[in-house]
């Protein structure tokens, strides 16, 4: 079962619960948390036979919007969808969450709902960038915006653990994203952070990375603070649709989706005692479809 946050996200609720219903539609159990009575609502008024699917739905009466502080809302708002969603894995009624909302929000909630795993200290959204050769696992990619380099050590041993385990690389190559290749390149916080993994054994550090190295292929797993790891994957996906405005609507479309995020759908957050799916805010219901496949798929198709 996948927890959905129906009110979560720029364009929610319509496009969250198209895309949750594509997803029942083709067997995946959802879990819909939002108003009751809006959600039958819609779906009485959208999908007649929607009782026909592995729908079920958790009333949630508050939401907690885009521009909330986080905590303060995760504890002043414990019936909202997001923290209801949230609340769902942690008490075993559901195998994943995800949500297209305030990702500050849904970070807040998962660490304190469903806890952190242990030496964890902020958790990390995790997601792969497309490259020449395959693709590569960058985080962080927006959960900390203001990271000590004792955070991207942990991001490093995170990001390599995953791709040992989900990928079956013996040695994930780790890169550390920087402004040159050059062992002395960097700001103090990316200086500080090359000593931490230089010096640790149990990594298999490569050095430095610019993003020219990134999207060739060179590293497994890319470490970057949140703020800047953002950034990349947000300067990623508009020179996607830069490129596929200058070309014709077939081409322009393979190339926004190749750069874009909407292939796998969301990002996880690692860190956490649980499958925790982050969706992009603007997410559509294709790419919400393709984010509750992932979070099927990831948890080993639970129900």
């Amino acid at each position: 079962m996948i927890a959905v946050d129906v009110m979560g996200g720029d364009n929610a609720p319509s496009v969250v619960l198209q895309g949750a219903v594509a997803a029942a539609k083709k067997a995946v159990p959802v879990m819909l948390c939002g108003p009751q009575a809006f959600i039958y609502g819609w779906l009485s008024e959208h999908e007649p036979g929607w009782d026909q699917y592995p729908i079920h739905i958790a009333d949630a009466p508050d939401i907690i919007a885009m521009d909330e502080e986080p905590a303060f809302a995760v504890r002043k708002k414990p019936h909202s969808s997001l923290v209801k969603a949230v609340a769902s894995v942690a008490d075993g009624q559901s195998s994943a969450v995800l949500s297209a909302g305030n990702s500050g929000a849904l970070m807040a909630a998962s660490a304190f709902i469903i806890g952190r795993q242990e030496g964890v200290e902020r958790p990390a959204i995790g997601g792969f960038l497309p490259t020449s050769t395959g693709s590569a696992f960058a985080l962080d990619l927006g959960a900390n915006t203001d990271c000590r380099p004792y955070h991207l050590h942990a991001f490093a041993h995170l990001g390599s653990a995953y791709m040992q385990t989900t990928q079956l690389l013996n040695k994930p190559r780790i890169g550390l994203l920087s402004n040159g290749q050059e062992d002395a390149k960097g700001s103090v916080l990316t200086k500080e952070t090359f000593t931490l993994l230089h010096n640790d054994g149990r990594l298999h550090f490569i050095g430095n990375v610019e993003p020219y190295d990134v999207f060739a292929g060179r590293a497994d797993v890319v470490v970057c603070d949140g703020f800047t790891g953002n950034v990349l994957l947000k300067t990623m996906e508009a020179f996607g649709q830069l490129v596929a405005s200058w070309l014709d609507p077939a081409a322009g479309a393979v190339i926004e989706q190749r750069l874009g995020h909407k292939t796998l759908g969301g990002a996880l957050l690692l860190g956490v005692k649980g499958c925790v799916v982050v969706c992009h805010g603007n997410s559509d219901g294709r790419t919400i479809e393709h984010a509750i496949t992932f979070a099927h798929n990831v948890t080993g198709r639970k129900v």
